[in-house]
């Protein structure tokens, strides 16, 4: 649920100094520094096109984010997958990995994920492409995020049917996920 601590269990245990990171953050959420890395931002799509280029044309780890000035829509959210998705290449020598903030916000289907988020979560590991999905209920975002991940963080639920629906999905029980307090997790690995 909002204020668990989402933002901070992914910069804390999904990122390192030398990881290659594109954020869509619409909030802000990642100004200042993750891993002990100064995070880039741009408001304009083209700037943060480039500085991603330019990243990825080297072995160099970094931080960049898209954080547009204005409010986001689901269009915003497709066109950043849309430029990460074109950074894809299974022979670079690091994954890119991808930081989607505020997903039920962005996209409309509890079913098949569509546009390029879709294209990153079905195939984006075969090109070097690993993402970390960050949304506060299950039920309101794409099935394929949940099946197709290889570890799901689960926090702080505030309704015990959305601890039911995890369990259902991840196969964690229900009372281990309702027992959770703010900035407690239960990390799974594979199945």
């Amino acid at each position: 649920m909002s204020g668990c601590g989402k933002t901070s269990a992914a910069k804390k245990l999904f990122i390192k100094p030398t990881d290659q990171v594109a954020i869509f953050d619409p909030l802000n959420d990642y100004e200042g520094e993750i891993a002990g890395r100064k995070v880039r931002s741009y408001s304009s799509l083209k700037a943060f096109a480039a500085a991603l280029i330019a990243g990825r044309k080297t072995t160099q780890g970094f931080k960049i984010a898209y954080a547009p000035k204005h409010e986001t829509t689901e269009a915003d959210f497709d066109k950043f997958c849309m430029v990460v998705w074109g950074m894809g290449d299974g022979k670079h020598k690091k994954p890119l990995k991808v930081i989607c903030e505020e997903v039920a916000e962005h996209t409309n289907t509890a079913g098949k994920a569509t546009g390029y988020h879709g294209k990153i979560l079905r195939l984006g590991r075969k090109f070097g492409l690993h993402s970390i999905n960050m949304f506060q209920r299950g039920q309101e975002v794409s099935k394929t995020i949940i099946d197709n991940c290889q570890f799901a963080c689960v926090m702080m639920q505030k309704a015990e049917d959305s601890a039911y629906y995890l369990q259902r999905k991840t196969g964690i029980p229900a009372e281990e996920i309702t027992e959770l307090e703010i900035l407690e997790y239960i990390l799974q690995d594979g199945k």
